[in-house]
Parts: structure tokens; sequence; C-alpha cells
């Protein structure tokens, strides 16, 4: 860590997970702020999915594990947070508001405190509760090479949940600096599919692909992105194609014995995917909460109706011969005062 320590006596309550939220307050981390990262009991999912990443990114936080589904987590949450000056959640929109940690709740607890959400879709738009990771927002925001084969068609670094986490420090520094003159803390809402979209310029192809994570074929002629990781979501994929003999084998319960059985399940993700229409892949994973999203070409981005409710591409209804102007990052921030 350096010596220029210009964050020494913030705390920041980070109850992310996985990569973009806990990327975030590491950079924090390494500006002097003091990081409590809150995990549920279990600890979160980053643990089984990536142990040498989560290492690497919580290093020198402090770990609290709390059940926020009973009062006395919730409690102690909340006294967590009123002694903080930063709170960064990273859940779909309405869960934090389910666990009593929504920005109207602990606002009030603390009215300095700088509220950030880093959600996938964001808050607007008919995506706003599908689930997904950096495959499926660069799908969308046309980031993907949809002209190569499946196997050319991933990126070997999930530069989007990096540039989020990017976004969400600097505005969350920005916020800091703001308040120090204010007195007033803000909410900060973020959206990785927004720095998807900005940041879509360079695609680097990846080959291969693994199990039930990659862009295949449609029966259709289109393109998928889906991105089956956590346990949960694997059981709903089996229980959505009717694959009983997958949910019933115990080797592949875990993300350990799924890697070790990938090509089995690439090639039977593959034969089930290339026999569906998109409109059908779409209604199955509506249905069954997967994060599979349709892969856009680079022109198509300005229209999508996810990135127009956005509002990144403000002129997409005004086509130029060389496209829209170039998007800015769609960031709502709450200006309402708390005394």
């Amino acid at each position: 860590m350096s010596d220029w320590q210009p964050l020494a006596g913030i705390t920041v309550v980070d109850l992310s997970q996985q990569l973009p939220g806990p990327f975030a307050s590491l950079l924090l981390r390494t500006l002097g702020a003091t990081i409590i990262k809150v995990e549920p009991l279990g600890g979160e999912v980053a643990r089984e999915v990536d142990p040498p990443m989560y290492q690497r990114i919580n290093a020198g936080k402090e770990i609290v594990f709390l059940d926020l589904k009973s009062d006395a987590g919730r409690e102690r949450l909340h006294e967590l947070v009123a002694a903080a000056d930063v709170f960064l959640e990273g859940f779909r929109p309405g869960v934090a508001a389910r666990l009593s940690a929504d920005w109207e709740t602990l606002s009030t607890l603390n009215p300095r405190l700088v509220y950030v959400s880093l959600s996938g879709f964001g808050t607007s738009g008919p995506m706003v509760t599908v689930p997904g990771h950096d495959l499926n927002f660069l799908a969308v925001a046309g980031g993907l090479p949809a002209g190569l084969p499946e196997s050319d068609a991933l990126i070997r670094v999930p530069w989007v949940d990096l540039a989020s986490a990017t976004n969400a420090a600097l505005l969350i520094v920005t916020a800091l600096h703001d308040r120090a003159a204010t007195g007033i803390g803000r909410r900060l809402e973020l959206a990785l599919l927004d720095a998807a979209v900005v940041w879509s310029n360079t695609k680097l192809p990846r080959p291969g692909t693994e199990g039930a994570y990659g862009v295949l074929a449609t029966g259709d002629g289109q393109r998928v992105a889906i991105s089956i990781l956590e346990n949960p979501m694997w059981e709903r994929c089996c229980t959505a194609f009717g694959w009983s003999d997958w949910a019933q084998d115990p080797e592949l319960a875990d993300t350990v014995g799924r890697r070790d059985r990938a090509a089995e399940i690439a090639d039977r993700v593959r034969a089930e995917i290339g026999s569906r229409t998109m409109a059908e892949l779409d209604a199955i994973a509506a249905e069954h909460d997967l994060p599979f999203t349709r892969v856009n070409d680079t022109a198509e981005v300005p229209f999508d109706p996810q990135i127009t409710a956005r509002g990144l591409f403000p002129d997409a209804g005004h086509w130029r011969p060389l496209g829209p102007a170039a998007p800015a990052i769609a960031i709502a921030l709450d200006e309402e005062s708390h005394s």
C-alpha cells in the first residue's frame, strides 16, 4: 500500500460481492480508507467461484459476517453504517430495501452518508431485474465479436467489472470532496451496463468456452450470451431445460465439479441453445431467472430498449452516417438534503 493515504479516516461499509464492488473498495483501501466488508454467514460466492481473486481484492479489509434476514443482523449493519462515511451495495434493484439497507433507511441513520448502488443493468429500463455477469453486459453493449465462432467470442479480462469499479471509486471520492464543503451525503446509482457501453471500443477474442458460460448460436441464427456460474443458477438452468440427470448428479453440485466436466456440459448446452429461438430463450430466462442476453451488434446498441432507457445515446433517434454521438455514463444523483 502507498504511503500516500488521502482517505485515511474514511470508513467504507461494503455489502457488495464478487468483483465490481469489492474492487471499488479495494481502490479506496489503497488510498487509505478503512473497509468493512459485510458478508452472509456462509461467506460470499467469490470465495468458491474464484478463491485467488477473492484473496487479492479483499486483503486488508475487515470481514464481518451478518445474517441480514435477522433483526440482529440488520441492527448490527445499521450500527456500522451510522459510524461510516460510505456504503456500497451491488444488489439488483429492490434487494437492498428488503434487507433494510436502502438509501431511505440508511441516510436517515447517517445524513452524511455517501450511498452507492452498483447494479448490473441499473434502476431504469426493461432489464432492471435481469441477472447477469460481465459477459452479459458486454453482449448488450455490443462489446462481443458477434461475427466470430462461438469459441472466439469471449473476453479474457472482466473489464466491465473493473471499469465499473473504477467509475464507482472515482465518484465516491468526488462525493466525499463535495460532502466536505456541504456537509451532506448523497446517493450515487451506477450500472455495469453503462461502463460496458462507454468502453466497448476494443474487443479482445478469447478462445474456448467453459461449461455453461459463453456465447452460443441460437436456432434462429442469433447469438446469446449465457453465464451460469453460481450453484442456484445451475439448479434453475437444469430445471428450465429438464436436465433431471444433471440436477441429481452430486458431481455437478458445485463449481469445481462442473469445471471438471466442462466439455460435457458445453456440448449439451450448445445443442440445447441451438434448438431454441431467441424468443424462446428470452421466455425461459424470464421464467427461471437466468442470465441469457442477446448479443448485440455495435450498430444495434443505441436502439436496444435497455440502453435507450438508460439514456446513454440521447440522439439515437437522429441517426447519422457515423452513428449517434459517443455515449456518456448515466449516473443518478440524489439531490435531497438531510438536516
